[in-house]
């Protein structure tokens, strides 16, 4: 027996570009327990960030002793990459989930939700991609967040293809040569063609995966400390422009937000606050909203 059998039990689910992160919690609001899954970014495929949210969501039942039966027990609070266009929202609402219920929303939604308790302010999320979002008196504000191809500047897909794209000039001679070139180049196969190769199959999570060679480079290579430079400046444009609308306390969030702080501007460091609760918190309290509202 694991003690959770038997009622409700509310769902939170952090989906990024990278993983999938779930968190289940009973009525009074005990951990039953977490789960990690792949990536849940719906531009990516709407059933494939469906599969992964409930990969998760198994995952963290099983922690909790509960198995793949309780799925129906569950009210879910999903917090996706990838769903603020409204197409891409559809698409995902189309999909048939095993939830008691399902409410979705975006992860930078889910994040703000949790970094300030439910309360007003704003957040800047720094993770495979990049978003800005703030709740100032009952408004919702969002900047950046359009994807890997066109935006998302900050994040690890962006900086890892940055890190890359330096490598190739560096091999080209156009650029000095160092150790952070040296090791882009092995990591995606040595050489400039297997590089073409590489691209040729790549997904964001995969150039996110070539941002760490920046932040392990940086303190020996001038050429990682300056996209380390140049991604945290686009990161305090985020932040500045939601105290612009009336964010008086924004949180910086994601698996970037560590390697960013440090290097932005006094202005915007200045704004940051720590985070009351994380992105699967928040989800949570989106899950609990929705089961309490009337049907």
């Amino acid at each position: 027996m694991s003690g959770f059998e038997g009622g409700p039990l509310f769902l939170g689910v952090d989906g990024g570009g990278t993983r999938c992160r779930a968190r289940v919690r009973d009525a009074a609001g005990l951990l039953v327990g977490e789960g990690l899954s792949g990536p849940a970014n719906v531009r990516r495929g709407a059933r494939a960030a469906i599969d992964a949210a409930v990969a998760a969501a198994e995952a963290a039942l099983a922690a909790g002793g509960l198995g793949r039966d309780a799925l129906g027990r569950l009210h879910a609070g999903l917090g996706l990459a990838g769903v603020s266009q409204t197409q891409a929202l559809a698409a995902v609402l189309a999909e048939p989930h095993p939830f008691a219920s399902r409410t979705i929303a975006t992860d930078f939604a889910t994040a703000c939700l949790g970094a300030h308790g439910g309360g007003d302010g704003g957040l800047v999320i720094v993770g495979t991609g990049s978003a800005a979002y703030a709740r100032v008196d009952g408004r919702e504000h969002r900047f950046g967040g359009w994807g890997f191809e066109i935006g998302d500047e900050g994040g690890g897909a962006p900086l890892g293809r940055e890190v890359l794209r330096h490598a190739l000039r560096a091999a080209d001679g156009l650029e000095p040569r160092g150790p952070l070139a040296d090791a882009v180049l092995a990591a995606v196969g040595g050489s400039q063609d297997a590089a073409v190769e590489w691209v040729s199959a790549a997904t964001p999570a995969d150039f996110g995966a070539l941002a760490p060679l920046a932040v392990a480079h940086a303190a020996t290579d001038p050429a990682a400390a300056a996209l380390l430079d140049e991604a945290a400046a686009h990161v305090a444009k985020l932040i500045l422009r939601l105290a612009a609308c009336g964010a008086e306390r924004v949180t910086l969030v994601g698996g970037l937000a560590a390697v960013h702080a440090p290097r932005l501007p006094d202005a915007a460091a200045a704004l940051l606050v720590a985070p009351l609760g994380d992105a699967a918190e928040g989800a949570i309290a989106l899950a609990r909203d929705a089961a309490r509202a009337p049907a």
